[in-house]
């Protein structure tokens, strides 16, 4: 498949491993929500991340263009 906006073809990113990363990402976030409340930040940022990874890896279907560093989320791709 071809990237709609430069047509590079997409790369092909492990999509077990993006959403895995997610999910850990989570429990340390919730690790320092909990026990290292100074840190919250750290907790937000994690979450954040952690949420990019899964929509990536389960939206986005784990592709990825190389060129204009986007990836089909809402396109029909």
């Amino acid at each position: 498949m071809r990237c709609p906006t430069c047509g590079t073809e997409w790369t092909q990113k492990n999509r077990t491993a993006l959403f895995v990363a997610g999910l850990v990402m989570i429990a340390g976030g919730v690790v320092f929500l909990f026990f290292f409340t100074i840190l919250w930040i750290v907790s937000l940022m994690l979450f954040a991340v952690a949420a990019y990874l899964i929509v990536w890896s389960t939206r986005g279907k784990g592709l990825w263009c190389r060129h204009c560093k986007n990836f089909p989320v809402f396109k029909g791709n």
